[in-house]
């Protein structure tokens, strides 16, 4: 059995591929290098339209709120120091910065998340501070992860009509076969992202092609549990909404057979788009997951591989300079804020 938003499949093999395998990556974007190099959009034009509506706590949340800003000295003492395995992976010299992680909108996150109960947000709280102290997503070397970026399986570019960053999904262009570093570039990319959401937006979006989707390509169930429960327990209320492009039949039933056991918060947040079709006519089954394209993106910042008006191709040269340029950007932003 697969995952359902699949980005490649899991097996256990080393993590640095072999000169071989890194040849057809090479092979594999060659076409695009040969396009006009458009540079990936990291930054948010300032705009007047709609940001997605944030809930507000209610009183009893925002007392829960106020008693744990009160005990941050308490959460973030006597830290861990970073895991000997993830030293291979970061920059050890890039700063912590847990306070400046450890805000109002992100303590509101996880009381939210948490349902407003105080004990199992300061848990919760406590649980992420301490994985992110150890293990220093933030820091992830740019060099690491690089080989899973090669073909453009999956990367941030741009935004959608609500302002929040787009991770584009290209299950078919799958390189890689070591789960934990599909995982590093998975953080890696929402670290990024998060660093680029102008203020009033939390959540991202995905954009996921599956036009060439099979079981085949697609994460097995233990990869997918371990990234789900990265993502829910250190990233909670980050999602906006998953639109799935063009799903096969199969993909389809599948869902249908599944989404009754899924969380109705989250499986509100699933849609699929047939761009290319009229917008699917209002019904009172409310529950439908299917969308008009333009109810989540503006087709003109929506790229042409994924049935927008955009001519952004991946160029892996181009896309890899603005990473380390941004990753460079941020470490200095981050030493000097600690001098």
């Amino acid at each position: 059995m697969r995952s359902l938003f699949g980005f490649g499949k899991a097996e256990e093999t080393p993590a640095s591929p072999n000169a071989s395998e890194k040849a057809a990556n090479d092979a594999q974007t060659a076409a695009g290098d040969s396009e006009p190099a458009i540079p990936p959009v990291f930054d948010c034009a300032v705009s007047d339209g709609p940001l997605q509506e944030i809930k507000a706590l209610s009183a009893d949340e925002q007392q829960v709120l106020e008693r744990i800003k009160a005990e941050i000295p308490e959460l973030i003492a006597d830290l861990p120091p970073i895991d000997e395995e993830a030293k291979k992976f970061v920059d050890e010299t890039v700063p912590l910065d847990i306070e400046g992680w450890l805000t109002d909108e992100c303590i509101a996150r996880y009381v939210r998340a948490r349902k407003g109960v105080y004990d199992d947000t300061k848990k919760a709280l406590r649980k992420s501070i301490e994985w992110r102290a150890a293990t220093r997503p933030h820091a992830l070397r740019p060099d690491v992860v690089e080989i899973e970026s090669r073909t453009g399986k999956m990367y941030f570019n741009g935004f959608d009509k609500l302002s929040r960053p787009v991770i584009y999904m290209y299950n078919h262009r799958q390189n890689t076969k070591e789960p934990d570093n599909q995982i590093r570039w998975v953080v890696y990319t929402l670290e990024l992202c998060i660093r680029h959401m102008r203020p009033g937006v939390e959540k991202v979006t995905l954009a996921i092609d599956t036009t060439n989707w099979g079981f085949s390509n697609s994460v097995s169930i233990g990869t997918a549990k371990k990234f789900l429960d990265i993502l829910s327990n250190h990233y909670p209320e980050r999602l906006g909404r998953a639109v799935v492009f063009v799903p096969p039949k199969l993909f389809v039933g599948f869902y249908s057979l599944v989404s009754p056991f899924i969380d109705p918060v989250t499986k509100a947040k699933v849609a699929f788009v047939k761009p290319n079709d009229p917008a699917p006519a209002q019904s009172e089954n409310s529950n439908s997951p299917w969308i008009a394209v333009e109810e989540c993106f503006a087709r003109d910042s929506l790229e042409k591989d994924c049935y927008g008006n955009w001519a952004f191709q991946y160029n892996h040269q181009v896309y890899w300079k603005a990473i380390e340029d941004e990753f460079a950007q941020t470490k200095a932003a981050l030493l000097d804020k600690q001098n």
